[in-house]
């Protein structure tokens, strides 16, 4: 595996991309949930190909007060091929978000994006999913330690349009988004697979580090 973390080497392809880097005011808080995912999935899960990161902390917007509105984008890149069991989905959604909220919790979140790769069944082509939660169901999940309760939430508030949160295991087109050129908020995952070192999900968007490849196949 590469010497680089995840985070870089998808800053890497986003660039070879020419899509903008958008973290920069964010490297501490990015660094601090880094951190604290590292700890949380120590040792890795047979299941995931890396330890999940924080690969993008995008500015949405700008609050009322002046501050700048972000979404923190954590790829998760599955290693087996075929669609996860769903409980293992939410497994990781709830360590991450456990994870990554207390170094963004002070700030204007608008939501977290949680995207997910993995390789078909039959390992012909990368899958990607999203689940997204807003702070508010975060802070409740957090408070309560209530799982099933989270993903009814999620499952409730999904109302179809994938860029309002919530977003329960949404499927979506990362590799146009990526290719694309043009930032659109879903290229962090292709990106993610194609820099990465192992996993099927990898081997479908050209992955074996490979920077930029992410509109490959298997």
């Amino acid at each position: 595996m590469s010497e680089q973390g995840l985070t870089e080497r998808v800053a890497d392809a986003l660039d070879a991309l020419g899509l903008e880097e958008l973290t920069e005011n964010y490297r501490d808080r990015q660094r601090e949930a880094e951190d604290a995912l590292v700890e949380t999935f120590d040792p890795l899960p047979e299941y995931l190909a890396e330890t999940p990161a924080v690969a993008e902390v995008n500015r949405v917007n700008t609050h009322d007060d002046g501050g700048d509105v972000v979404v923190p984008v954590v790829p998760v890149l599955f290693d087996p091929p075929g669609e996860p069991p769903r409980d293992r989905v939410w497994d990781v959604v709830g360590r991450v978000l456990e994870a990554v909220h207390p170094a963004f919790g002070d700030i204007h979140v608008r939501h977290y994006d949680v995207q997910f790769a993995y390789a078909d069944a039959d390992e012909q082509r990368a899958v990607y999913r999203r689940v997204t939660v807003h702070p508010p169901l975060v802070e409740q999940f957090l408070s309560t330690g209530d799982l099933r309760a989270l993903r009814a939430a999620v499952a409730e508030g999904d109302d179809g349009d994938d860029g309002v949160p919530p977003v329960n295991f949404k499927q979506f087109d990362a590799e146009s988004m990526a290719a694309s050129g043009v930032y659109t908020g879903g290229a962090a995952v292709a990106a993610a697979a194609a820099a990465s070192s192992s996993g099927a999900a990898a081997a479908c968007a050209g992955g074996a580090g490979a920077a930029g490849g992410a509109a490959g196949g298997c």
